[in-house]
């Protein structure tokens, strides 16, 4: 038998020394175990997780002073301890958390009664309980190589002597100098300004001679650039025990140089180099080093942008030996003054780069590696869930607390910094795997297990419709949703401006704008919240795997839900859970935020791997339970591709299931006599006027013989109830007109020949060519000409466009460029027409006196328009729609930040 037939099983445990010891038979069971974790809500920094439970202590085993006690010199603050379960006796146990417990407070009411009641928490409290800031990158990287001496010269402003933090290295003694001034250096601490009178002397503890040595500091000039025809300002000094006693760099405008004396004060080397401006512009590490090779001195003078390249010079002093570094020195002087000089290290080796990486703060390194890097240095234990995508790359770390730090970086990436729940340590989930994922747990609310309440909230407390995102030390940039029921806008067309202004440590300037949208997109999520769903799984046991697999970031998904409550499947995502473990009873409440800003799209996803249009709304209104939708597109229209069906779509609430996708139009590829017969995408070509013999379709065309009565206007509509819409159409004449133009024509809103707009092309007599709009036989506004003429057998092409009442249309010839403007654009005010069919038309003036003219039609379409074969209600919403409902995809894919 398993839970809850048999106990629950759970276990507590001390680790005690390097052992961990049960202690569950103290544990009152009339009090059950308590757990939370996890974030509150999303956005929100993670808490630290927290376990409650009640300790019999009638003994005093768990009183920390208590000698008598068998646990005495054991118990402390921070003891770390362990929760787990084991549902079924002959399963794997499942931990459920792993914490310190900080405190052992005693409560009792008579000598029988004493208890200790257990505040356990997670790491993040302890981690969290720190103020101090961690110190510069280059401050924590250079003594991490135990440097022979270390001045970073980080001193406040009222120093007078720059402490050095390697033990037995003296202060060095500076003079003229401004502590404090310089502070930018993100990988430092406020930095000296030196003055006209600035001096150091640091002077290197005796140490055993390495045959090796190298100096190195940063410095920015500050544009203050010695004239090139003048002194040589003096940089640094280097005083060793070996052949070269002191070593000298001195610097001026275009050059600098290295001077090196023996013991006599003679110069055994005097190089010079040529500098560019860089070393006068901003941060500049400098590095002098020296190393035996063979009874002869290497040695190297190199400059390298903080972060960058390097450049300098080389040389070596044969019959030589490198010695020892005793000091170091400089009597910096006019030509100095304004500059900042700081982190003046002797390291043990050579040719090192020690600096490198912490020189700039480690500006550019991912997310994760930042976190990553700081718990190795911290020994923090961290684990990571990777994503498909590189984390975000982040900027300079400055001076925070180690949590500070940890999060800005999740912060940055927007993933989840989490406690390990099988360890005492950290857990980083990439931003990436949250993207787009299947359900970890399903809970079906017609089956066991799924408890009340299930309250669904619809308010504004997650909404954020106008953020602006600042890098730290950069550029801002700002999103702002302007329409829409979530817009900034004041109601009833919008919700009103609820603003976030967000300051994240990124490393470019790019970067914001990217981060802001991403975040407007999460804010403006227009759906109901779920804050917490409970599950009773001693109620539904088989739930209790999928249950314990789950990880904050994760998926719920709720199906089966009453319609007061939705119409399909909700999915939410895992913030953080509470749990109580008792005896026989399990009950897990998940925190939660809405999943649906997460789906973003992924190539090959059934759903998700859809391309939405940029707008598509029902062309005519349809049934409740009409089998085909007819749309219309403003940019690109559906796929029709049959591997990419069925597509799922929604329109008022209802979601229906794509199988199949035709453009409206025709291109008359049949052969048909006595009418026009069924067009491409499936529709029936209507016909009036005229007999059923006049109309034919055949090469590729639908053809009108006007063999008598020319005037009477013979009407081939397609599709019915249309309001706006755009048409086009290409039309060939089999004749020049005589006598009277030759008038066929694209039909607007057609409800009979009296009543619906046509745009007319005039097929003039002497080849020309005209534009012209009626309502029924009425023409409203003049008849433009076109530019061009036509012969018998030529094709013009038609367009017309109809919003509201308001009537354009163009004509080209066949194999021309369209034109951009419209050559007529009217607007019907008497006796406006609503909805009527689109079709065309055929007919000629009452003058017209050519024999059985015929026109001919082809590449006929309502431009943006598709006919959906669908599948009615999945959702199991079933209405009618009226023309202008949106259609967009069920469940629409936005691009990832």
């Amino acid at each position: 038998m398993v839970f809850p037939d048999t106990p629950l099983g759970v276990r507590v445990e001390l680790l005690l020394g390097e052992t961990w010891q049960d202690i569950t038979g103290d544990v009152f069971t009339q009090s059950p175990v308590t757990i939370t974790r996890g974030r509150p809500d999303e956005g929100a920094r993670t808490d630290a997780a927290s376990c409650a439970f009640v300790l019999d202590n009638t003994t005093g085993r768990y009183s920390p002073r208590n000698p008598h006690s068998d646990l005495y010199g054991l118990l402390g603050r921070n003891t770390p301890v362990r929760v787990s379960v084991q549902p079924d006796p002959a399963g794997p146990r499942l931990v459920r958390f792993v914490g310190e417990v900080a405190a052992w407070p005693v409560r009792w009411g008579t000598p029988h009664d004493v208890a200790v009641s257990v505040q356990a928490a997670g790491i993040l409290r302890r981690l969290g309980q720190g103020t101090k800031p961690l110190d510069s990158t280059l401050r924590r990287r250079i003594p991490s190589a135990a440097p022979r001496a270390y001045w970073p010269l980080e001193e406040a402003r009222e120093a007078t002597r720059a402490y050095s933090p390697i033990p037995g290295v003296r202060p060095a003694a500076v003079t003229g100098v401004e502590f404090g001034a310089i502070d930018t250096l993100p990988s430092s601490r406020a930095l000296p300004r030196l003055t006209s009178a600035a001096t150091l002397s640091a002077i290197v503890p005796t140490h055993e001679a390495g045959g090796q040595w190298q100096v190195e500091f940063v410095y920015n000039a500050d544009d203050k650039i010695p004239p090139g025809n003048g002194d040589w300002a003096e940089v640094i000094g280097v005083s060793t025990t070996g052949t070269v006693r002191r070593w000298v760099v001195g610097m001026r405008n275009g050059a600098a140089r290295l001077y090196g004396y023996d013991a006599s004060g003679e110069d055994v080397i005097f190089r010079a180099v040529g500098v560019g401006s860089d070393v006068w512009h901003g941060w500049v590490r400098m590095r002098l080093w020296a190393r035996d090779e063979g009874g002869t001195v290497t040695y190297q003078l190199a400059f390298q942008d903080v972060g960058g390249d390097a450049g300098g010079l080389n040389g070596t002093l044969a019959g030589a030996s490198a010695g020892r570094a005793t000091a170091v020195t400089a009597t910096w002087g006019p030509l100095t003054e304004g500059w900042s000089i700081g982190h003046v290290a002797v390291l043990r080796s050579a040719n090192t780069g020690l600096y490198n990486g912490s020189d700039n703060a480690y500006a550019g390194e991912t997310a994760w590696r930042r976190m990553a890097r700081l718990a190795t240095e911290e020994a923090i234990p961290i684990t990571r869930i990777a994503g498909p995508l590189t984390p975000e790359r982040v900027g300079p770390q400055r001076p925070q607390t180690l949590l500070a730090l940890l999060e800005e970086a999740a912060a940055a990436d927007s993933g989840l910094l989490l406690e390990d729940p099988t360890r005492l340590g950290l857990l980083y989930r990439d931003r990436s795997t949250l993207y787009t994922q299947a359900p970890a747990l399903t809970l079906a609310y017609d089956q066991p297990g799924l408890a009340s309440p299930l309250d669904p909230v619809d308010d504004d407390e997650a909404v954020r419709n106008d953020i602006t995102v600042t890098r730290q030390g950069g550029s801002s940039a700002r999103a702002v949703l302007e329409s829409g029921p979530l817009s900034v806008q004041n109601p009833p067309a919008g919700i009103g401006v609820y603003d976030e202004a967000v300051t994240l440590a990124l490393e470019n300037d790019v970067q914001p704008e990217q981060h802001a949208n991403w975040r407007l997109h999460l804010g403006t999520v227009d759906g109901a919240r779920y804050p917490a769903v409970s599950v009773m799984l001693h109620k539904a046991p088989h739930l209790i795997p999928g249950a314990t697999a789950l990880r904050e970031g994760d998926v719920l998904r709720l199906t089966a839900l009453p319609p007061w409550v939705a119409h399909e499947d909700v999915d939410l995502m895992v913030q953080g859970w509470h749990e109580t473990l008792d005896v026989h009873r399990w009950d897990f409440t998940a925190t939660c935020s809405p999943a649906a800003p997460w789906m973003t799209a992924k190539t090959d996803h059934p759903v998700y791997g859809k391309a939405d249009t940029d707008g598509c709304a029902l062309l005519v209104p349809t049934t409740a339970t009409a089998p085909v939708l007819d749309v219309v597109s403003a940019g690109l229209p559906w796929t029709s591709d049959p591997a990419e069906m069925p597509l799922p779509l929604r329109l008022g609430g209802e979601v229906v299931r794509v199988l199949a996708v035709t453009a409206l139009g025709d291109t008359f590829a049949r052969t048909v006599a006595d009418g026009w017969g069924t067009a491409t995408n499936g529709l029936t070509w209507s016909t009036i006027g005229g007999a059923a013999s006049e109309r034919s379709v055949d090469g590729g065309r639908g053809a009108v013989v006007l063999p008598s009565s020319v005037s009477t206007l013979r009407v081939q509509t397609v599709l019915a109830d249309v309001r706006d819409c755009e048409v086009r159409v290409r039309i060939q004449p089999g004749q020049v007109s005589t006598g009277g133009s030759l008038i066929p024509g694209i039909l607007l809103r057609y409800t009979s020949v009296a009543n619906s707009y046509r745009v007319r092309l005039h097929l003039g007599t002497g080849g020309d060519l005209a534009l012209s709009v009626s309502r029924g036989s009425t023409q409203v506004g003049g008849a433009p000409q076109i530019p061009g003429n036509y012969t018998a057998g030529d094709e013009v092409e038609l367009r017309a466009r109809i919003d509201g009442h308001r009537i354009r249309a163009r004509a080209w010839k066949a194999g021309a460029v369209e034109p951009l403007d419209w050559q007529t654009d009217v607007t019907i005010t008497e006796t406006p027409i609503d909805a009527g069919a689109v079709g065309l038309s055929a007919s000629g003036f009452s003058a017209n006196a050519n024999t059985a003219p015929v026109i001919r039609f082809d590449a006929f379409e309502v431009v943006g328009g598709q006919r959906l074969t669908v599948t009615r209600s999945v959702n199991g919403v079933v209405k009618s729609h009226t023309p202008g409902t949106g259609v967009r995809l069920a469940h629409p894919a936005t691009a990832s930040l």
